[in-house]
């Protein structure tokens, strides 16, 4: 394998010793002294103090690291861009995603991508958000679709929604006495959460965005749990609750994939609820194609319409059928009355209605067309 200069300098900076990266990188120490060598008499300076053991990265080393790397980014882009401009929109996206998190929504929004960019290849990388983002930033990866409170200052978001937590009650327990028979989700006061204290939970773990939020969410109300299970899966931790085998968290967008007939309580937590945003990450000025900025476009579609119309049900539902919008955006059960920001829930009807009981707009059920003339996109490119 032929290296670059760059990487020949940043293994002798990972390995502290010239040997150890020659090992590394399969090559003899001669040969990588040789080069190191070269580069320090063209740039008339030393990369490395080769005075203590281990050599460590002059201020000129870390230089020209921090500006070899900028230069190899640089041509790489330029190398997209090209590909780009005679590709004819055929490529590969790399998406980053938490299970929990992909599973509920790529299925709704690539089934209308592909009929508009069917040589797009995807490759989907399914983690923790920590591993993810470590993802993104090695650039392993295009995008990727996270919940955090913050970011680092080279990576670039675009708000896709924000959706409700909820918690989810055996309907065995106590706990059930707060449940309003004339709502699907009720309130659970604010002064009646610490109850809530030693009983037995399904947790997601800590790794995963959701469930680091609700573990901190308990702990803000000095909410010990005891935890029975782990899964990370929210599915599995929503349907042991329905077997009363204790508490768990479920979002917006996972209870569109399960049926209220077979659910445990559902319970808003507190009178502002349990909040998290999901957003569309990506390195701050890299190229990004023409196919990759149209996903992410009906990406943060998706998002606006969900945030619209939210919903819930799609259980029986032919996936095939979602490149409708008028499935997309209307699935089998969908809230009405209800306040998107502040989180109110009243009550669902199970008919293709949008928020407060009106019917959906004409513009909603003109085929797909309508969708791309959401996220941007000219059909006729």
């Amino acid at each position: 394998m032929i290296y670059s200069n760059y990487e020949y300098i940043s293994a002798i900076a990972r390995n502290r010793s010239i040997s150890k990266a020659a090992k590394e990188l399969f090559i003899s120490q001669p040969y990588l002294s040789k080069i190191l060598y070269s580069l320090e008499q063209q740039y008339h300076t030393q990369f490395f103090d080769r005075s203590s053991y281990p050599i460590k990265l002059t201020y000129a080393g870390e230089c020209y690291l921090e500006y070899s790397k900028k230069i190899r980014n640089m041509e790489t882009e330029l190398s997209k861009a090209l590909e780009d401009i005679v590709g004819e929109n055929a490529g590969t996206i790399r998406i980053g995603t938490p299970a929990n998190t992909g599973a509920f929504i790529l299925p709704y929004i690539l089934p209308v991508y592909r009929k508009r960019f069917p040589n797009v290849h995807f490759e989907l990388f399914e983690k923790g958000s920590d591993e993810v983002l470590a993802l993104l930033l090695a650039g392993k990866i295009d995008f990727c679709i996270l919940t955090r409170p913050s970011y680092p200052s080279d990576i670039a978001y675009e708000y896709i929604f924000t959706e409700q937590l909820y918690l989810a009650a055996p309907k065995t327990h106590a706990i059930m006495r707060f449940q309003q028979p004339d709502r699907q989700i009720s309130l659970l006061e604010d002064s009646n959460i610490p109850l809530l204290d030693q009983q037995p939970f399904i947790l997601l773990p800590d790794n995963l965005s959701m469930g680091h939020l609700t573990r901190e969410f308990l702990r803000t109300y000095h909410v010990k749990p005891e935890e029975v299970f782990t899964t990370a899966n929210v599915q599995t931790a929503y349907r042991l609750t329905a077997q009363n085998m204790g508490f768990s968290f479920v979002s917006d967008l996972s209870l569109k994939n399960v049926q209220f007939e077979q659910s445990p309580g559902l319970f808003q937590l507190g009178e502002n609820g349990l909040k998290r945003t999901m957003v569309a990450a990506y390195l701050q000025n890299s190229y990004i194609p023409f196919y990759a900025r149209a996903f992410l476009q009906i990406l943060k579609t998706f998002g606006k319409c969900f945030r619209q119309y939210p919903y819930t049900g799609v259980y029986g539902v032919n996936l095939d059928e979602l490149a409708d919008p008028r499935i997309l955006f209307a699935p089998l059960l969908i809230y009405y009355n209800q306040d998107i920001d502040s989180g109110g829930f009243h009550g669902y009807k199970h008919f293709p209605l949008c928020s407060r009981g009106r019917k959906m707009p004409k513009y909603h059920a003109g085929g797909e067309a309508s969708l791309y003339l959401a996220a941007g996109i000219d059909q006729t490119a």
